[in-house]
């Protein structure tokens, strides 16, 4: 018997921010308590999508990642409603993909799920899915259940919340994750295990096949950088919480984006070689930093001056001050050339350290300082390869600072995900995506300032 912690948006959030008078409380849980199965591995996604004590609705997505549907008539308890066709849909690409992969990678022929595939209300009760008790075990939730073979969804609290908040592509990304648990049990992984090496195996296979369906190669699915930056947020999202010891064993944001970036970059093959090993340390009291703290700009400048000395380069500190702004530019922190100048918008910079938390605000001055560094050095400061540079360089200096927890690693690529502002080149320009930031971050972040 299994005991699964459900996980929530606002568990991580309020763990990092303590008792600050001046941020609202996020909202209780309309779901919680424990998860019980037995043999499930789970993405253990009780869906509360709160972020910042509110939860608000994405843009609608400018095209559909269902290009045509699959008849769920072959889904046990389906409804036939649109959820449960987008459900059918994905598993039915993510089984051909496999058809094809398996062999390649484990040198045996692929099978479909022997179990099937269930669709839950969890609203109404009936008939609970292999490896449940009651229909409730799987409310907001997804699993693999490996007695039987089986994959089974909550379409009532689960599918509708995430089309709604990250688009079909979350969809997408969740069930191919579920599908990778089957990959693992085919090939004689100890399912059971619930370790943080198996959910991020299942992530990297889930990012092998969607890099597959970026490619074209999907029969019925297709996925643009747009779409993918959504689904993106929903793996950030859904992240072991950060401040305690934990059974949970999903993984911190940066665990499950770097696995899933290494299977959509590399493909399944290398899916094996990922570890459970993290960039941080859990701390077990991960207070959010105030604000000037998070603002300390001596050892970032100090990082990059010793970056820019070690190429060469004659290090000048940028003066860091609040006003008056740089000519041309906007944003929580911006970089002035002549002479060197860190402009800090208090205002702007407040909401994200609100918002995310302290390591957030560090990031974007950090990204500045990359900037600043680059100048200095004489290399390129516009355009794409400027931005990817300032990324990698902020990841790099992120990697290195004194008592970095788990949650400041969070934050950090939560900011980087979301926010334009990490990647601004010297004209206040950005054309990378967030997926493309989020893997400059990780080059910088894991392999340090060379790898940039």
């Amino acid at each position: 018997m299994k005991r699964w912690t459900a996980l929530t948006a606002a568990d991580n959030i309020s763990a990092r921010r303590g008792a600050s008078a001046d941020v609202p409380a996020p909202p209780e849980p309309a779901t919680g308590g424990k998860l019980d199965v037995v043999r499930a591995i789970g993405l253990v996604a009780l869906v509360i999508l709160v972020i910042a004590g509110g939860c608000t609705a994405a843009p609608p997505e400018p095209a559909r990642v269902v290009d045509h549907t699959v008849d769920p008539a072959f889904v046990h308890g389906t409804d036939q409603g649109d959820a449960d066709r987008v459900a059918a849909t994905v598993v039915t690409d993510v089984q051909r993909f496999w058809a094809a992969q398996y062999p390649a990678v484990f040198g045996k022929p692929w099978r479909d799920l022997d179990g099937g595939f269930f669709s839950v209300d969890t609203n109404s009760t009936g008939v609970p899915p292999p490896c449940a008790t009651d229909v409730k075990d799987i409310e907001g939730n997804a699993y693999y259940c490996a007695t039987v073979d089986a994959i089974a969804w909550d379409r009532a609290a689960l599918l509708p919340v995430l089309r709604e908040h990250y688009g079909d592509a979350s969809v997408v990304v969740v069930l191919a994750h579920e599908i990778g648990h089957a990959v693992q049990q085919r090939a004689g992984m100890d399912v059971d295990d619930a370790s943080v090496r198996l959910e991020a195996m299942a992530d990297c296979y889930s990012g092998s096949f969607v890099r597959w369906v970026v490619d074209g190669h999907a029969e019925h699915l297709r996925i643009d950088p747009e779409q993918l930056d959504r689904a993106m947020r929903a793996i950030v999202v859904f992240r072991d919480p950060v401040n305690t010891s934990t059974t949970a064993a999903h993984g911190t944001a940066f665990d499950r984006v770097s696995a899933f970036q290494s299977g959509f970059r590399d493909g399944a093959r290398r899916c094996a070689d990922v570890t459970e090993t993290s960039l941080a340390a859990p701390v077990p009291d991960d207070a959010n930093k105030p604000l000037d703290e998070a603002l300390r700009a001596d050892r970032i400048s100090g990082y990059f001056g010793d970056l820019v000395t070690q190429r060469g380069g004659r290090w000048t500190a940028p003066d860091v001050r609040s006003t008056p702004a740089c000519p041309g530019t906007t944003g929580p922190a911006t970089f002035c050339a002549q002479p060197p100048a860190i402009v800090i918008d208090r205002a702007a910079i407040t909401e994200p350290h609100r918002r995310i938390g302290g390591q957030a605000a560090t990031t974007l001055l950090a990204s500045r300082f990359a900037l600043a560094a680059l100048t200095e050095l004489g290399r390129p400061t516009t355009g794409a390869a400027a931005s990817t540079q300032i990324t990698c360089l902020t990841g790099a200096y992120t990697a290195v600072q004194p008592g970095l927890s788990q949650g400041d690693l969070d934050e950090a690529v939560t900011i980087v995900l979301e926010s334009d502002d990490v990647a601004r080149d010297a004209q206040g320009t950005n054309t990378l995506t967030g997926f493309a930031r989020l893997e400059a971050f990780r080059t910088g972040a894991l392999g340090g300032a060379t790898a940039c």
